[in-house]
């Protein structure tokens, strides 16, 4: 038995490890990360595993099934375009969180730990578990899981699910009221976090049958920034978009998003829209004659840190079609810091 936790390392870097020489992967966890584009470029496209078990919450009225809609969708999408065969359950008792590493239908390795599935959870919150190598335990897990669980969700169940969670949300949901509410300054001997609310995505402008006009620019005000089919529920007022166009993948600058996401054409190909304030102008007005590139500005980094949110190493998962990627607090202050110093 192993301790682990995220403070030493991450719960994404002891998946990683977990799936080593394994054929299968069982996720068990009530919640999942919005979008599952780099767990798959960068945990499962370089390892053996075929076949993903998730075992997860669908509970009804409760608020969490409104992301659940974008993560079933990712994990679907990213299963079907790298042939990975997959089963869904449901358990809506479900609060343990556990992963489970398989060869040839039986276990090699598993976590049991307090980390969800999520960005955070994988990544950020202080959270321990215990690494347990042992067959028979696993096993048992495995065979419980099979009790309590749903039989495995049809598709045409996951569609119906996914498509009456969308049409719900299709036309914007009013984001839950913050208490004003601060009791830690009483605490007189207090760890001190630099906390900051914003949430940095990096974020690709154009098509890759139709890349971004080498000759345009982004306006010096306010831009309008779209998004694919899937409602961007993790993009909120206040959040920072750093703009790439597709084909030169040079930057084109950074926005602070200032809109709830809506719906402007439902029959668009990127039909979800947010409105966005340009937060460095000069650099937007002169992008074509500046060489910062995804690529250079990746080089330019300190490769012992992640440049995503959830612990990735790289920006791969854009090119399987994503939308967006968080970044990491360090990595997108890195990329601003390199825009702010190229004008």
């Amino acid at each position: 038995m192993r301790i682990l936790n995220n403070i030493d390392s991450s719960h994404f870097n002891e998946i990683k490890n977990l799936v080593r020489d394994a054929d299968e992967l069982y996720i068990i966890s009530p919640f999942l990360m919005e979008s599952f584009d780099i767990f798959f470029d960068e945990i499962i496209a370089p390892s053996g595993v075929k076949r993903i078990v998730l075992v997860t919450t669908l509970r009804d009225n409760d608020p969490d099934i409104l992301k659940k809609s974008n993560s079933l969708y990712s994990f679907l999408l990213n299963c079907f375009n790298r042939t990975i065969e997959n089963r869904v359950l449901v358990d809506n008792k479900l609060h343990g969180k556990i992963y489970i590493a398989n060869k040839e239908g039986n276990p090699l390795r598993g976590i049991i730990t307090s980390a969800n599935f999520t960005d955070r959870g994988l990544n950020h919150n202080h959270e321990w578990g215990v690494q347990i190598d042992e067959t028979a335990p696993l096993k048992q897990i495995i065979a419980d899981l099979t009790k309590v669980s749903s039989y495995t969700l049809t598709q045409d169940e996951l569609t119906n699910i996914i498509v009456k969670i969308d049409n719900f949300a299709q036309y914007g949901l009013k984001a839950t009221p913050k208490i004003n509410l601060e009791i830690n300054h009483l605490i007189d001997h207090k760890i001190i976090e630099t906390k900051s609310d914003v949430r940095y995505f990096m974020k690709p402008v154009g098509f890759s049958d139709e890349p971004f006009d080498p000759t345009k620019t982004l306006s010096s005000e306010i831009e309008v920034m779209h998004f694919s089919k899937r409602r961007p529920t993790s993009v909120r007022v206040g959040d920072v978009l750093i703009c790439y166009g597709v084909g030169t993948t040079k930057l084109l600058g950074y926005f602070e998003v200032i809109s709830e996401p809506y719906i402007w054409d439902i029959n668009s190909r990127w039909p979800w829209e947010v409105k966005a304030k340009n937060l460095f102008p000069k650099y937007s007005q002169s992008w074509t004659s500046i060489e910062n590139t995804i690529s250079s500005i990746q080089a330019s980094f300190d490769d012992k840190l992640p440049v995503s949110y959830v612990g990735g190493r790289t920006l791969g998962a854009f090119q399987f079609g994503s939308d967006k990627i968080r970044l990491s607090d360090e990595f997108a202050q890195h990329v601003i810091n390199i825009i702010k110093g190229s004008v």
